[in-house]
């Protein structure tokens, strides 16, 4: 019986980590080259990283050309030959040596790529294996998606708020890049351990219950976040709504008198209206929020990226495929676990998915001088990751009302919602690629 028990509790991990090395070996192949969301940039600069003699057929501008005769609309007119992809040896490649090239990187808070170092060790083994572009990019995509695999299982094994909306949380949303040689990656893995860390730690009332291990590792993940790419910086704020924090700030409040709380909220007022007043001259607020609701809420002149912002399937499925998947997810997140959350906690989590959702907005917002036009740049693939500040919500309501369904039902849903958004996903995108050759991972309606 305790076996049994055993098996069952550790078995949401292991067929996440059985489903996603399957998925992502197979998508390794029925991908079409180059064609996963910026492929070439990031197979050129994961290669660079153990480079000696940066070879001109791996230079960024290189790669990148042959990435845009991939995602031709009429690739058949391109004279692209798949087999010769593979087949051709690089010669300059094949001459390289290894070296190691710490690169700097724009897209990361600190400037320094390690994004790119899981893919850059598949790279090195594949040129060493068969130096041409096909194998180079096999095994770049093999690498990411290994180190994925391994690493949210260990984050889901040691988890305990609810690992079948993990299993969900950390596959679907994230099926595109996983086996890609991009950053995106590594940002999932870390904004991963990073928030169900933060969870964690959420249940803690003071410092005294926290173990030293657990503040090492959380020091850890925000590191870690600091080498992710810059949006995902955002999740940070989370920590302020921690419990051990809240809960001394407002006991440290009410033992003031009223007429400490009429000060404390004067100052608060103060510092608001100069913020607002700061926020107007950077970036002109009404034009700004003008703007942010024509992108994403004026269904009439919002672009492609607006209407599928909330697509978490991948956008070449039918949206029938991304309402069955959210459905789902909400049953297994409100059904498996119930959990009374901290109501400041609860509140910050889901505050900070909307910071992070405007934070992007405004660094597009300033890096086109703040448009009078829709902005059609904020793809959801940057708020998929920051869905699980929902989850203790959710878990509230199942608290309160006492929603928690069988562990069947639960298990049922969330492998069957996975299972056949991956296969579906896997079909549709070998269609695309190889039988009517157009972009195969993402839509352009």
């Amino acid at each position: 019986m305790k076996h049994t028990l055993v098996r069952e509790h550790s078995f949401p991990e292991f067929f996440f980590l059985f489903i996603i090395i399957i998925f992502g070996v197979i998508s390794t192949f029925v991908t079409f080259p180059l064609t996963n969301g910026d492929e070439g940039y990031h197979l050129s600069r994961s290669y660079t990283i153990f480079s000696r003699n940066n070879p001109i057929s791996m230079e960024t501008d290189t790669v990148r050309a042959i990435e845009l005769v991939t995602i031709s609309e009429k690739l058949e007119e391109q004279n692209f030959d798949v087999n010769s992809f593979y087949k051709i040896k690089l010669s300059d490649v094949e001459k390289d040596k290894v070296g190691f090239n710490l690169q700097k990187d724009d897209n990361s808070t600190l400037g320094i790529d390690v994004g790119h170092m899981p893919a850059a060790i598949g790279s090195l083994i594949g040129r060493f294996i068969y130096p041409s572009y096909g194998v180079i990019l096999i095994f770049s995509r093999l690498a990411n998606l290994v180190f994925f695999a391994i690493c949210l299982f260990f984050i889901i094994r040691f988890s305990s708020i609810g690992k079948w909306s993990l299993v969900m949380l950390f596959s679907v949303p994230f099926i595109q890049k996983l086996a890609s040689p991009s950053y995106d990656v590594f940002s999932y893995v870390v904004v991963s351990a990073f928030a169900v860390n933060l969870l964690t730690l959420a249940k803690f009332n003071n410092f005294k219950e926290v173990s030293k291990k657990q503040i090492s590792y959380t020091l850890l993940t925000i590191l870690l976040i600091l080498f992710a790419k810059n949006n995902y910086i955002f999740i940070l704020p989370s920590l302020l709504f921690l419990p051990i924090f809240t809960n001394r700030i407002i006991e440290s409040y009410r033992k003031q008198n009223r007429r400490l709380h009429i000060v404390f909220w004067m100052i608060v007022l103060i510092i608001f209206c100069i913020g607002i007043y700061y926020l107007n001259k950077i970036f002109g607020l009404e034009n700004f929020v003008k703007q942010f609701f024509n992108s994403y809420f004026n269904v009439a002149i919002m672009g492609r990226r607006g209407r599928t912002l909330f697509n978490v399937v991948p956008t070449i499925l039918p949206d029938m495929f991304n309402l069955f998947w959210i459905l789902s997810l909400f049953f297994v997140m409100l059904t498996e676990k119930k959990y009374s959350w901290n109501s400041f906690f609860i509140v910050g989590t889901i505050i900070v998915f909307f910071i992070n959702w405007f934070g992007i907005y405004a660094g597009f917002y300033l890096m086109f001088d703040k448009p009078t036009r829709v902005l059609d740049e904020l793809s959801g693939r940057y708020l998929h990751p920051f869905i699980i500040c929902f989850l203790p919500f959710i878990q509230l309501i199942s608290y309160k009302y006492n929603l928690v369904s069988s562990k069947k039902a639960v298990k049922f849903v969330a492998i069957t919602s996975t299972l056949l958004i991956m296969i579906t996903y896997l079909i549709v995108c070998y269609y695309r690629g190889y039988v009517i050759q157009t972009t195969p991972t993402w839509g352009t309606r």
